[in-house]
Parts: structure tokens; C-alpha cells; sequence
């Protein structure tokens, strides 16, 4: 039976897999066929981490040991976004069902939300890796024997800890201000509240057109009497119905460009998280090597020592004991001495 070691190396893999799976093409430019094999294969790969992640707390939770990693929060979350998707999944195949039995002829693909997908996917591999990682340095400190954990290997989880906060803290940082510098952007609202103004000004636009249109009719009733009015209302109107088309298609250019900086604010956070995971992955492995090397030569230094100290207790006591029979030498030969004296 596998180890709680061994599930978590194993799992750590399956979070790169999925990662790698996720990111290898761009899925906006798929089709829809290409969209749902992508989806089911890592929907699939999804949920069969979501499974072991929820052996491993099980195994966690057994330990019932100070500072366990929990992982109720990325599971549950794992849960939700897994129902999403294979309930988008369903309704793909649906449409795809209806368009062949009426022949349909409808737009199939819609990229936006293949990116969205996709992007969600790649988020919840960043957050598993994260999450197995903090096990994974769990596991790594509990393998040094207590009586010779030194302070590096006491507190090296929570240095981690306060390290990914500080690195955290900095990605958001660095997130927000490459965002700006790259885009030119002065203006602290978000996407969703410089869309509703600009809904509402189309609103009023449009308000203000049929106004327009409205006053005209009852012009025309008069044209007889009116007509130089009617001209110049119409040219006004032609005036206003030009700057509406105008507004309209500088509004439609305006959102698909904050649309499209939403996406490479979503992908530079998702590249930049992964650099991170690699960076702080590749951080525990040389702190955990150096304390071992620490502790591995400790040891050889103690067993050196004990050697030479046992090899000098030896030659002390071949002397002690040549030294006793020394003065039992000359105490008999001081006794002889006697003997002939007398």
C-alpha cells in the first residue's frame, strides 16, 4: 500500500500534467469539437485529482500533528468549478445535437468562453500546486528526527509561509502596475463600471433619436407650412443618427479592447503565478538539501569525534596500566634490595 509520501509525489506530478495539458494550445482559436475534447479530457484529469487530493486530507487529518496543511478549501473549490464544467460540457453536445437534426445554421464557436474555461482551469492547477506543495514540505520536515531538528528545520514552514505572503503581495503589485504600463490606463474603474456608463450614454442616445424621430413625424404633418424647419430638423437628425452609428461602434471597439485587456491581466497573473510556484518549489528543495547536508555532516563530525576520543581513552589506559606494572616492578625490586641488605 502507498505511503502518504508516495501519494503526494504522485500528485504532484498530476498537477504539472494537468497544467501542461491545459496550457498547451490557446483555446479561443479551437472550434467547437476541438473546445469540448479539451475540456473533457481535463475536466477528467480534474476530477481524478480532486480525488486523491481528498485521500491525501484524509491522511493528513489522521496524523492529527501541529501545522498539518488543510486542504478543505481547494477541494471544495475543486467540486464547484468541476460541476461548471461538465455542465458545460453537456450543453456543447447539446447544441451540437440540435444543429444536426434542424440543420441549423448558427454560430458554433464562441471563443470568449473557451478562453474563460480555460483560464478557470489553469487557475484551480496553480491553487492545487500551491496547496500539494505546502503538503509536500509538510511531509519533508516530519522525515528529520526531532532530536536533532535545529532552528532551520523547526521553522522552516512558517519562513515559507511568510515568504509566499511577501511574494504574493509583490505578484499583485507587479500584476496591476504592468497592467497600467502596458495599456496607458489613468482611470481606476473597472471593466464592468466603464461598460455600464457607456451603456447608459447609449441609452440616452438612443433616447434622444427617437425624440428626434418623434418630432419629425409631426413635422411632416405640417410640410406644407414648415418645410424649411423639416429640412434642418432632418439634417439635425441625420447629424445625431451619424453620431449614434459612430458612438456605437467606438463603443463596441472599446469594450472588445478592456475585454481583451481582462484576458492578458488574467493570463500575465496566471504565467506569473506559475513562475512563483516553480520559484518558491525549487527555494524549499535547496533550504530542505541544506539542512540535510547540515545534518548528515553533524553526524559524520560526531561519529569522527567518538572514534578519536575512544582511541585516546585506550591509549590512556595502556598507559595507566604500564605505569601500575611499572611500580609493581619497583616495589619488588625495592624488596629484593631489602632482602640482600639484611
Amino acid at each position: 500500500m502507498a505511503t502518504l509520501e508516495e501519494h503526494v509525489s504522485l500528485c504532484v506530478k498530476e498537477v504539472n500534467t494537468l497544467h501542461e495539458a491545459a496550457s498547451r494550445t490557446n483555446w479561443a482559436e479551437l472550434n467547437r469539437e476541438g473546445f469540448v475534447f479539451e475540456l473533457e479530457q481535463n475536466t477528467m484529469r480534474l476530477r481524478e485529482l480532486y480525488l486523491k487530493f481528498d485521500e491525501i486530507n484524509r491522511e493528513l487529518k489522521m496524523l492529527m500533528e501541529k501545522n498539518t496543511p488543510e486542504l478543505d478549501t481547494i477541494i471544495t473549490e475543486m467540486a464547484r468549478e468541476i460541476t461548471v464544467l461538465e455542465a458545460n460540457i453537456s450543453m456543447e453536445k447539446k447544441k451540437k445535437l440540435k444543429n444536426e437534426l434542424v440543420n441549423e445554421k448558427e454560430p458554433t464557436e464562441m471563443p470568449e468562453l473557451y478562453s474563460s474555461l480555460q483560464q478557470k482551469i489553469l487557475t484551480l492547477a496553480l491553487k492545487a500546486r500551491y496547496n500539494i506543495d505546502k503538503a509536500s514540505n509538510f511531509i519533508a520536515s516530519r522525515k528529520l528526527p526531532f532530536v536533532r531538528r535545529g532552528n532551520t528545520a523547526r521553522n522552516l514552514l512558517d519562513a515559507l509561509q511568510k515568504k509566499d505572503e511577501e511574494l504574493n503581495e509583490v505578484k499583485q503589485k507587479n500584476i496591476e502596475l504592468k497592467r497600467k504600463t502596458y495599456f496607458g490606463l489613468a482611470q481606476e474603474k473597472s471593466i464592468a463600471e466603464i461598460e455600464l456608463e457607456l451603456n447608459e450614454m447609449d441609452k440616452r442616445l438612443e433616447e434622444s433619436v427617437n425624440e428626434a424621430k418623434k418630432s419629425m413625424k409631426t413635422h411632416i404633418a405640417q410640410i406644407n407650412y414648415v418645410e424649411g424647419s423639416f429640412a434642418h430638423l432632418k439634417t439635425k437628425i441625420d447629424e445625431i443618427e451619424s453620431m449614434h452609428s459612430a458612438f456605437t461602434h467606438k463603443t463596441i471597439e472599446l469594450i472588445r479592447d478592456l475585454k481583451k485587456e481582462r484576458d492578458y491581466a488574467k493570463t500575465l497573473a496566471l504565467e506569473i503565478e506559475n513562475e512563483t510556484m516553480h520559484s518558491r518549489q525549487e527555494y524549499t528543495k535547496g533550504v530542505l538539501s541544506m539542512e540535510e547536508k547540515k545534518q548528515a555532516l553533524e553526524e559524520k563530525m560526531r561519529e569522527r569525534f567518538e572514534k578519536e576520543l575512544n582511541s585516546m581513552k585506550k591509549q590512556l589506559d595502556e598507559k595507566e596500566m604500564a605505569l601500575l606494572n611499572t611500580h609493581k616492578l619497583i616495589g619488588e625490586l625495592e624488596n629484593q634490595l631489602k632482602k640482600k641488605t639484611q
